[in-house]
């Protein structure tokens, strides 16, 4: 277990955060009414590192299995962090690490633990009811306004 900042036994989890970009738009996916840890949101894509899969392939894989198309990664952005109850009801100390995509094809079919996908212009990121970790980012990138 990687030690933490928090000083105690809780659990790390390391996860890459894909953005998937698309002509000045992001592809964003609704979660199913009442799953958690952030409940009836749009939020973005995340993998989990392994010692085993490359940064690419985890992105790749996930964002396929999600969300039905392809990507290509195109930059990593920055780290995050961010403490909070994990998908197990269990409090963990997350690690982010921020990556931009390209989409490259494919057609949108919503993967499992997904409601809903979209296209959504960057303009009208704000309109949009977002889970905190991805907010923190877009606001990072400029696509949104601090408020």
């Amino acid at each position: 277990m990687l030690r933490n900042v928090t000083g105690d036994n809780m659990e790390t989890k390391v996860l890459i955060v894909a953005v998937v970009e698309n002509d000045g738009s992001i592809l964003m996916r609704k979660k199913p009414d009442g799953s958690p840890p952030y409940k009836e949101t749009w939020y973005i894509f995340g993998a989990t590192a392994t010692p085993d899969t490359s940064v690419d392939e985890a992105v790749k894989r996930e964002v396929k299995a999600k969300s039905g198309v392809d990507v290509v990664l195109k930059n990593k952005l920055s780290w995050d962090t961010e403490i909070k109850n994990d998908l197990d009801g269990v409090r963990k100390f997350f690690i982010y690490l921020d990556v931009l995509c390209e989409y490259v094809g494919g057609d949108l079919v919503a993967g499992a633990d997904v409601e809903k996908l979209e296209w959504v212009d960057k303009s009208e990121l704000a309109h949009y009811d977002i889970v905190p970790p991805s907010r923190v980012l877009f606001e990072k990138l400029g696509y949104i306004r601090n408020v």
